[in-house]
């Protein structure tokens, strides 16, 4: 869609660039940014302080699953040292979990007893996250976000193009965003895999 320039007698703010295209940190240091221009930065905003919120919200959750994991190397001889205890490796759980990327490992195994309760404290621990995490997740607010994103992606291209006259120059980099949905929540903030204790 091509809509022609209006002829209101205002000046084109574009007119002294040669391709009719202004930098989009051109755009933001107008005195008063253009309306496509506040859109996509709200959009960014609003998105940054949910995945900030998100992130910290997460990390203090994973309190005592970081605690039960340093429990478990101290029964444990290394990374390879979990199939008598648990279905599937445990290794995958310091990145997933955030916890400090080496811990420290005994010399030897602990007690088979002493393993057995430091295995089911931190599957107790993981399972009782996941269910907080959900929780939490589930009852994020996403309206606001939404309306900013659904705004963003209806008016975007046609205000760009209203300022500048040109489709092909609007929709250069130009990118649907998405709706948030609990489920592309959890894809960026993840809960932990489901282990199981062997007896």
């Amino acid at each position: 869609m091509h809509v022609p320039e209006p002829q209101l007698g205002f000046p084109n703010p574009l007119a002294a660039q040669g391709d009719g295209e202004l930098t989009l940190e051109q755009l933001c240091n107008l005195d008063s940014a253009p309306a496509f221009v506040r859109r996509g930065q709200d959009v960014e905003d609003s998105l940054n302080r949910l995945h900030r919120q998100c992130r910290r919200v997460r990390t203090d959750m994973l309190e005592m699953v970081h605690l039960r994991l340093r429990q478990w190397a101290a029964v444990a001889t290394g990374p390879d040292d979990w199939s008598d205890r648990f279905d599937q490796p445990v290794a995958p759980l310091w990145s997933l979990a955030q916890a400090p990327a080496d811990p420290v490992w005994a010399d030897r195994p602990g007690a088979p007893r002493r393993r057995r309760a430091v295995a089911r404290d931190l599957i107790a621990s993981m399972a009782r996250f996941n269910r907080r995490w959900s929780r939490h997740v589930e009852e994020l607010n996403l309206d606001s976000i939404n309306a900013l994103i659904d705004g963003y992606n209806r008016y975007y291209l046609i205000e760009k193009e209203l300022l500048i006259g040109s489709a092909r120059l609007a929709s250069r980099l130009f990118r649907v965003y998405p709706s948030l949905t609990v489920e592309s929540v959890f894809e960026r903030h993840p809960p932990l895999p489901v282990l199981h204790a062997r007896e």
